[in-house]
């Protein structure tokens, strides 16, 4: 196993044709998760872009609420058995167990999707919470969610035995099924909410598919399932992690049924969600970046070296997140422009909110993925519903007065107290580690470049605004190298992998 930031073992260098069951040292997970994210992210934010030029605002918004289910679902099924399997297979010396825990774990989780399924299609009946959804979509929504249920499982087994490639290639399958799918179903048959739930249950359908190839030679056949170590360590995380992914989808959906309730649109959402689509990009690569340490964390031996991997993935966010997200603070107005229409430019103070909320759920997300892997599910069941509640409260609070500004208010708050909650709680059992005065001073110099071109952003033309931005980016990125912010062996690790992906001629056809 490499250290954080070591080498990188001969045996995890690219290949032309990745192997979906082969293993992969930390630095070689986490390219490989980041690159991933890169491929989703481009699929599903465009998807969200394309769909808002291609509906009404009203049926933007009612997509929206859709795709928020989804995620929030999902987000339920990913939490509580697919990460106890993870910490299980991670854990584990011997495969003594670990058939015992898949099963237990796919069976247990096959239980909550149909749980989920059953109070979707009562809240739906009862509230409307997906506005103007048919009993067809009902149906379709609920066949996604028992899909989804396997799938996630089969993204636990392949995260714990470390089999990266075969994870990413299943999740970036999955959505680029479902963004075709979608987009053919909505442009061409002028399905508009119905489009949309297929093709999320076809992206469902595929990602599963590729994940029992994926898995083929570890899934176990029918024998005795470990219900009391699998369920016990899944309930405590699924508390804890429900409660993030509550953070990050609750204020969408409390904007269904709380909103409308005071003169929130389906239009509203529907700026809402722009906003948020960019937002909250950043969080998604913290959690490919906390997922690609995850089994290292988990069997480090001393305090020290799990501060050590948590940092080796944590110190991206200043380095490559912050900067991201200032683009969000400094110049909204350009970032909607450049991707939605004029209609949504409006969003831009609630996109600045929710970009100040996207660095404190992401941090939270990272804490709570090495606590987990330290096994703290008990103190996180405890503290993370904290987080949860205050912006529950918040929301009740603030969107019947303010509307979409309350929600995203509602959302900087609780996902700050849970950063903050949980970053005591890492503190206390394994510590602080502060970089140098000389670091520290280095950082906001290195970004002074990237705030005066986006100073001048805000004050020119879209198409030149984007070329502004993207020369300020690339400023910072020279910056950061030359002030040593950056590693060495980073730079060297990212030069080697692209240079992998095209092989010799000679080596492809052997």
């Amino acid at each position: 196993m490499a250290a954080p930031g070591g080498c990188w073992p001969a045996k995890d260098r690219p290949r032309a044709v990745p192997s979906l069951t082969r293993q992969r040292s930390a630095a070689a997970s986490g390219i490989v998760l980041v690159l991933r994210f890169g491929a989703g992210a481009v699929l599903n934010y465009g998807l969200g872009v394309v769909l808002a030029w291609m509906l009404t605002p009203s049926q933007f918004g009612s997509v929206s609420v859709l795709q928020n289910v989804q995620f929030l679902c999902s987000a339920l099924l990913s939490a509580g058995f697919p990460w106890a399997l993870t910490g299980i297979i991670a854990q584990a010396d011997a495969r003594l167990g670990v058939d015992a825990a898949y099963r237990a774990a796919l069976v247990g989780n096959l239980g909550v999707g149909a749980l989920l399924a059953l109070i979707f299609v009562g809240a739906q009946i009862a509230r409307g919470v997906v506005p103007g959804a048919s009993v067809a979509t009902v149906a379709v929504i609920a066949a996604t969610i028992a899909m989804t249920a396997v799938s996630t499982t089969l993204q636990g087994g392949l995260h714990g035995e470390r089999r990266f490639d075969g994870l990413g290639f299943m999740q970036t399958t999955g959505i680029g099924v479902k963004v075709a799918l979608t987009l053919m179903l909505v442009s061409l048959v002028q399905l508009r909410i119905g489009g949309a739930a297929i093709g999320f249950l076809g992206g469902a359908v595929v990602a599963t598919a590729v994940g029992v190839w994926a898995l083929r030679d570890q899934l176990p056949r029918p024998g005795p399932m470990a219900w009391r170590a699998t369920t016990s360590r899944a309930l405590s995380m699924a508390i804890a992690t429900s409660a993030v992914s509550l953070i990050l989808t609750t204020d969408v959906v409390a904007l269904s049924l709380i909103g409308q309730r005071h003169g929130v649109s389906a239009g509203d959402i529907a700026v809402y969600q722009a906003a948020a689509v960019l937002a909250r990009a950043p969080y998604f690569a913290a959690e490919a970046l906390s997922s690609a340490v995850f089994p290292f964390i988990a069997k480090a031996e001393t305090a020290a070296s799990v501060r050590s991997w948590f940092l080796a993935a944590f110190r991206w966010v200043p380095l490559a997140l912050v900067p991201l997200q200032l683009i969000l603070l400094v110049t909204p107005e350009t970032a909607l422009a450049l991707f939605f229409p004029a209609s949504y430019e409006r969003g831009a103070d609630l996109l600045r909110i929710l970009a100040v909320g996207t660095l404190g759920l992401l941090s939270a997300e990272m804490l709570l993925k090495t606590l987990y892997a330290r096994g703290l599910t008990a103190s996180l069941a405890r503290r993370v519903p904290i987080a949860l509640a205050v912006q529950a409260v918040a929301l009740g609070v603030a969107v019947p007065r303010w509307g979409t500004v309350g929600a995203a208010v509602a959302f900087a708050v609780g996902s700050w107290t849970g950063a903050i909650v949980l970053g005591h709680l890492f503190v206390s059992h394994y510590g602080a580690s502060w970089p140098s005065r000389r670091l520290a001073m280095r950082y906001p110099l290195a970004l002074v470049p990237l705030v005066i071109m986006l100073a001048a952003a805000d004050v020119v033309p879209e198409l030149p605004a984007l070329a502004v931005i993207v020369v300020g980016l690339a400023l910072y990125a020279v910056t950061a190298v030359r002030a040593r912010l950056v590693r060495d062996e980073d730079v060297t690790r990212v030069l080697t992998f692209l240079r992998r992906l095209r092989p010799k001629r000679g080596a492809a056809q052997a």
